[in-house]
């Protein structure tokens, strides 16, 4: 009977160990996947707070856009370039919103700044056009039944006392590259930022020397 008893007090002890046992790695694996679980919803909370800063730089950088093509067509055409930069302080607060639409968003948007360039642009003009036409029928680009004829021309810009820096600077006149850019926080790399780029057309070709 002592036997007996010996026995199954033995068998509750082995129980016991292995019941210690298996909560110890249940609750293992609960941390651990906590702990994934955590580190997951810290990085999707980075990126969404990252894709809010990038959705608020857009739409900033489409802003100064607007602005410097306004800027164009109120100043005219200037011989030299332009560049800009500030901060967005007084974001809300202009003028032209009325008292009724004013908005004071200094606050939310303290970490961001801008730069801007309006920039002649530098047109480089092949002197031998009728080797770059012959060279574009080559590769197909007229379609496959190209004009012989026109291959055949040899037009050469010096033939007709043209060079092609008098095209470039003719064409200077017409043509402004507008580049915006919005960053935020230090941006030391330059990967915290937004960059829009166009070109805008002076139909007049018009340009104005700039005051002293």
């Amino acid at each position: 009977m002592a036997a007996h008893r010996g026995a199954v007090t033995s068998m509750n002890r082995t129980r016991r160990a292995f019941t210690l046992l298996e909560v110890t790695i249940a609750l293992s694996i609960l941390v651990v996947s906590l702990v994934i679980l955590m580190e997951s919803q810290g990085n999707a909370v980075f990126i969404s707070q990252d894709a809010e800063k990038v959705r608020v730089a857009t739409m900033l950088a489409e802003e100064k856009m607007t602005e410097a093509q306004l800027r164009l067509e109120h100043e005219g055409w200037k011989n030299s370039d332009i560049d800009e930069n500030g901060d967005f302080d007084d974001f809300g607060q202009e003028d032209f919103r009325g008292t009724s639409l004013r908005l004071d968003l200094s606050d939310e948007l303290e970490d961001y700044k801008w730069a801007y360039t309006i920039r002649q642009i530098e047109i480089s003009i092949p002197t031998d056009l009728g080797g770059m036409a012959g060279d574009l029928m080559d590769g197909g680009y007229f379609g496959d039944q190209p004009n012989e004829d026109a291959a055949n021309q040899n037009m050469d810009l010096g033939d007709l006392g043209i060079s092609p820096d008098m095209i470039s600077d003719y064409l200077a006149d017409y043509i402004r590259e507008v580049r915006i850019r919005v960053w935020w926080g230090e941006n030391e790399d330059e990967a915290d930022q937004v960059e829009l780029l166009t070109h805008v057309i002076n139909p007049s070709g018009v340009v104005t020397e700039d005051e002293e």
